[in-house]
């Protein structure tokens, strides 16, 4: 196993020391730089300029990111037994006495117990000819049930939950374009070391690109997920086809900010944050800024005292080495 798999088989333990083991294997392999890939436009250089000179970071909202599967969970089967095996008991406790004792024998020891019960449920109440069509619809109602509960838990992770995202290169030419409005906006160099603030640097996670997004309906009907990191969890993966992004994210959610469900604004479930960071160790511009936002960067890097320099198209590739 790779160590982000050591990670998250700690992180979503419900032991207490498993959880700050987690938190110290991934301090360990935090990257010593990051980089945050910017657009310019002359309305947005009072962002650029906060982010610079004050050390702001914008916590995005999911809903303004370009993924709409941000903070989402991912339903893994259309088989509503792949969710309840565990309910057996409970099922068997509530049928009990109210079906034959054969009857509960034959259906509650088998493997197959939901689908042999959804049958004696719709011969029940149905005529024979309906049966099939009574069975599919108990099927349906109880798959729609996992559906709406898959549905709700997504919203709500995306109303509380917020985070930057950085890359581990500054070399990256698919961000440079998607992220730099083609190359003419800017990334900005962060140590990591710099964070002195033990929350942010615990709350700094890598991103886990996987096949499927974690199916949280099912690990909470299996007691497997981290009861008070769900969310963060659910933040900190995306689909394979976004890992050309190298992506770390740092990540916040509503009790970051608030301690009770009455002291939160309403506008906070539907817009990003901005919190304090640190300033940038470097800025590095992209090969085609224009001369008056170029012009504009310096004298922004001038007041922060912060390294700027211009990104370079050389014969062995993106060069972001040389100082200005």
């Amino acid at each position: 196993m790779s160590w982000k798999d050591d990670f998250l088989q700690l992180y979503t333990s419900n032991i207490v020391s498993d959880f700050g083991k987690a938190l110290e294997l991934k301090r360990e392999h935090i990257p010593k730089k990051l980089y945050r890939y910017r657009p310019l436009s002359n309305d947005n250089m009072k962002y650029r300029f906060g982010e610079i000179v004050r050390g702001e970071l914008r916590m995005s909202h999911p809903k303004e990111l370009n993924d709409p599967f941000e903070v989402c969970s991912q339903l893994g089967s259309t088989n509503p037994s792949d969710y309840i095996a565990n309910k057996k008991d409970m099922y068997a406790n509530q049928f009990a006495g109210t079906i034959s004792e054969h009857k509960h024998q034959e259906i509650f020891s088998s493997d197959n117990w939901f689908n042999l019960l959804v049958s004696y449920i719709a011969e029940e109440t149905a005529l024979k000819d309906e049966l099939e069509r009574n069975k599919t619809a108990l099927e349906k109602i109880t798959l729609f049930g996992m559906e709406m509960l898959n549905s709700d838990l997504s919203e709500t992770a995306r109303k509380i939950v917020r985070f930057a995202c950085f890359s581990t290169t500054a070399t990256n030419l698919p961000m440079w374009h998607h992220y730099t409005n083609g190359h003419k906006g800017i990334c900005l160099e962060y140590k990591t070391d710099d964070i002195t603030n033990i929350y942010q640097k615990n709350m700094l996670f890598p991103v886990c690109y996987v096949e499927k997004l974690p199916d949280v309906v099912s690990m909470m009907l299996h007691g497997t997920y981290q009861k008070f990191g769900l969310f963060d969890y659910m933040a900190m993966h995306k689909l394979k086809d976004w890992s050309y992004e190298n992506e770390w994210r740092l990540i916040h959610n509503v009790g970051s900010w608030h301690y009770s469900p009455e002291d939160v604004p309403d506008d906070f479930y539907t817009n990003g944050k901005t919190i304090q960071f640190i300033r940038p160790s470097k800025i590095i511009m992209g090969i085609q800024i224009s001369d008056s936002h170029r012009a504009e960067i310096e004298r922004i890097a001038s007041i922060a005292n912060v390294p700027v320099m211009q990104a370079k198209q050389t014969e062995y590739g993106l060069d972001v080495t040389g100082e200005k």
